[in-house]
C-alpha cells in the first residue's frame, strides 16, 4: 500500500509515519510511506493511483487539506484520504471530496490499525508489472493510454512517455490482465486502448486525450462502438 503523510509540522509528521509503520508491520501489510510539509509538494508529486492512502493535515499554510483534497479527487476517485485535524470544523465540507476518515491529533495506533485494515481491504489499485531495460517495475493501470505492438516491440503509451518492453514480453501476456478490466479494449490487432483516457471515437481511430490516434480495426468498429459507448454511459 502506497501512502503519503502532509502535515507541515515535522515532529507530527514524523510521529504519524512512526506509527503507521508499525501499524502496516502489525497487520502484514507491506507499505510504502513518502511525507511532505506542504500541500503543494505533494501535489507536484501527486499521480493518478499512484497513492493508495493519503493522509491530509487541513490547517496547512497556503493551500489547504480540504482545497488539496478536492484536487485530489478531480483527478483520482479511488485515493483514500483521511483528514488530521485538531477540530472538526471542516468536517461537513468533507463529504465534497468523499473523506474517508476524520483523525484528531494526535492519532492512536488503534484507530490507524483499523484505518490501514479497511483500506486494505476496499482498495482496488492495480498495476502492470512489466520489465523495461532489464529492470523490473510496476505501471498504474490508470497512467496506461494505450498499448500496442510495434514490430517486434510493445510499447505502453503514457501521457507524455513512452515505455518500451522487455524482448521477453509478448503481447498477449502483456495485455492480459488488463484485459480483465473494464477500461480496456482491444480495438485492433495489438492494440489495446484504455477507454477511460478516450476524447472521441472516430470514423477509423480513437482521439485520445492527450491528442494522440489509436487505428480502430474495420473488422471490429461496431463492436468497439457499442462498448465505448455503454462504457461512457456507465461514466456519466
Amino acid at each position: 500500500m502506497n501512502m503519503a503523510v502532509v502535515d507541515d509540522n515535522p515532529e507530527e509528521r514524523a510521529f504519524l509515519c512512526r506509527l503507521l509503520s508499525e501499524a502496516a508491520g502489525k497487520l502484514c501489510i507491506p507499505a510504502v510511506l513518502s511525507e511532505y510539509d506542504s500541500a503543494e509538494a505533494f501535489l507536484d508529486a501527486f499521480e493518478p493511483e499512484l497513492f493508495d492512502l493519503c493522509f491530509m493535515d487541513i490547517y496547512l499554510k497556503d493551500v489547504n487539506g480540504m482545497e488539496a483534497a478536492r484536487r485530489i479527487r478531480s483527478l483520482d476517485d479511488d485515493c483514500f484520504v483521511v483528514f488530521l485535524t485538531n477540530s472538526p470544523d471542516y468536517v461537513y465540507e468533507g463529504y465534497e471530496v468523499t473523506a474517508f476518515r476524520y483523525l484528531l491529533k494526535p492519532a492512536k495506533a488503534d484507530m490507524l490499525e483499523l484505518i490501514l485494515k479497511a483500506c486494505a481491504a476496499r482498495t482496488d489499485r492495480k498495476r502492470l508489472a512489466v520489465s523495461i531495460n532489464k529492470k523490473n517495475m510496476e505501471v498504474p493501470y490508470g497512467k496506461i493510454l494505450y498499448v500496442i505492438s510495434a514490430g517486434k516491440s510493445i510499447e505502453l503509451h503514457l501521457d507524455q512517455e513512452i515505455l518500451t518492453l522487455s524482448a521477453r514480453h509478448t503481447f498477449s501476456q502483456t495485455v492480459a490482465p488488463l484485459l480483465e478490466d473494464a477500461r480496456f479494449l482491444t480495438c485492433g490487432r495489438g492494440v489495446v486502448v484504455n477507454l477511460r483516457h478516450v476524447k472521441k471515437l472516430l470514423k477509423d481511430a480513437f482521439l485520445m486525450k492527450n491528442g494522440d490516434h489509436v487505428p480502430v480495426s474495420r473488422r471490429l468498429y461496431a463492436n468497439v462502438s457499442n462498448v465505448y459507448m455503454d462504457y461512457q454511459f456507465d461514466h456519466l
